[in-house]
């Protein structure tokens, strides 16, 4: 039966149309490993020097934290609402939609600036290799065009071309850090790039770790797909938790043979190359190589963004079920069974922004660092709540029967992940960044104040309504069924509050 809370027309997602793998590849193209690698490595190595690996392993714990709290929920309950649904049942329904707001805002916009660096990637390719010139706005265009289909047809085809391309880009990135493992790197393989004695201070740390922790976003990515996959509450734990620890893994390993390719001694070099991979695998391999990763690279954007728009469309999906967002954010496709209205609406945005911001207004590289920060200082916002949620969430339930309260995984975990995105916060403003990524946090502040303005409308013309957020689930563990609760494939219930508005 169709969910109809907050509107009678409300559509219905694919029940079961996914299995593991598929339900690990949408969190596997949201971390873009390849992109990451090839792009990400320069801003930690010019904090962390030759240490950067270590920082990636601090990075990857402060992840697990929070992947934690993340994987706790989707073992007790499954939604396409994801973060929004578990801030609304471990906070309230108010904190639940500011985080909802605030995530897909995030999200919405990685579409954008990581598309825009794929677009780059791929015209760049294509004029120097194959002179074929055309620039990266129509590669855009066109990218998006094929982006679309893959986010409206069925989900299974969409996360299967998700899986392999991504798969794709991270064995190219491999191939060309082995090559420098075997020759022995510019100094000889060794431990050093653990040793901390190559961090220059504990701010370069913390500073570093900003950088590292952020090439983590997107780990939890399969939390959405709670009301299409097999078993969500066997197999979407699974996914969290080995997304992550891929990246975790990936990433050390990455870093560890950037840092002996370069040499220790050298690590300025690498701190100084904002292209540190595509020079060490052409010294290293050949020029061959790194025109293959540079493609890599672009199709890792490509579906990263893919990934991107399945989230944001299953979020705002869920908040329109029950009233959040505006109704026809929750029909959803007669045969396909996916959210288009979701999905079109983010396409459309996304071409809009890029048009204006990144083709008129300023470069791709400029576009790209601003709705970065944007997207990060939203995202790490959401991220503070759902850990604060689990924090309230796991205490109150600790009283269920078979419910065995973990004080390390259900406070310690959860306040450490709500540190790190705070810190995160406080380096990435202090010292002010130059202009116009200054402007960044204003442009996020304004979502979140634009979302608080929504919301006291909200409880004050339809206070029930906001009550019931968070409610809708697509399966539940027996243990936390509670007076209120609906799957989808029941009937709305007449009232019914949960928490506190």
């Amino acid at each position: 039966m169709a969910a109809s809370t907050g509107s009678a027309q409300a559509g219905e997602l694919r029940h079961g149309a996914v299995g593991l793998l598929q339900t690990f590849g949408q969190s596997f193209a949201l971390l873009a490993l390849a992109l990451g690698s090839a792009t990400g490595t320069t801003a930690v190595a010019g904090y962390a020097g030759a240490a950067t690996p270590l920082v990636y392993v601090l990075g990857g714990i402060a992840s697990l934290c929070l992947a934690s709290v993340i994987i706790r929920f989707t073992k007790r309950m499954a939604s396409s609402g994801g973060l929004y649904t578990f801030i609304s049942r471990g906070l309230n329904p108010s904190a639940g939609f500011l985080g909802g707001w605030l995530y897909t805002m995030g999200f919405a916009a990685g579409i954008s600036f990581v598309m825009v660096i794929g677009s780059t990637y791929l015209s760049t390719v294509l004029t120097d290799h194959l002179h074929v010139h055309l620039g990266w706005f129509p590669v855009f265009l066109i990218l998006m065009v094929l982006l679309t289909f893959l986010a409206l047809v069925d989900i299974g085809l969409s996360l299967k071309a998700q899986l392999i391309a991504a798969g794709i880009g991270a064995t190219a990135i491999l191939i060309g850090m082995f090559a420098v493992l075997f020759q022995g790197g510019a100094e000889g393989v060794s431990l050093q790039p653990f040793s901390p004695s190559h961090l220059g201070s504990v701010g370069d740390l913390f500073h570093g770790l900003v950088f590292a922790f952020g090439a983590f976003i997107g780990f939890e990515a399969a939390m959405v797909l709670g009301e299409e996959a097999k078993e969500p509450l066997k197999v979407i734990p699974r996914a969290v938790l080995t997304a992550v620890l891929t990246g975790l893994v990936f990433y050390v390993f990455v870093t560890f043979c950037l840092s002996i390719g370069f040499g220790p001694a050298n690590a300025a070099e690498w701190a100084e190359n904002p292209t540190a991979y595509d020079t060490i695998v052409t010294h290293y391999v050949g020029s061959g190589l790194a025109v293959v990763v540079d493609c890599a690279v672009a199709l890792d954007a490509f579906v990263a963004s893919l990934a991107a728009t399945v989230l944001v469309s299953r979020v705002v999906f869920a908040m329109a079920r029950e009233g959040g967002l505006p109704s026809p954010f929750g029909y959803t496709h007669p045969r396909f069974k996916t959210p288009w209205v979701g999905v079109l609406v983010s396409i459309v945005l996304t071409v809009i922004l890029v048009t204006v911001l990144a083709y008129i207004k300023w470069d791709p590289f400029t576009y790209f660092a601003f709705m970065a920060t944007a997207a990060t200082f939203a995202l790490l916002a959401a991220y503070i709540l759902v850990a604060a949620a689990g924090v309230t969430y796991f205490w109150r339930e600790r009283t269920l029967p078979h419910v065995r309260y973990n004080p390390a995984l259900d406070l310690i975990a959860p306040v450490i992940a709500i540190a790190i995105c705070a810190l995160t916060i406080y380096w990435s403003v202090v010292p002010e960044p130059p202009s116009p990524l200054n402007a960044a946090v204003w442009v996020t502040a304004g979502w979140l104040a634009l979302g608080i303005v929504i919301l006291v409308w909200m409880k004050a013309t339809s206070p029930d309504k906001v009550a019931r957020f968070g409610q809708t689930l697509g399966e539940e563990a027996e243990m936390e069924r509670r007076p209120g609760d609906r799957l989808v494939d029941e009937p709305a219930l007449a009232g019914g509050e949960h928490g506190e508005a």
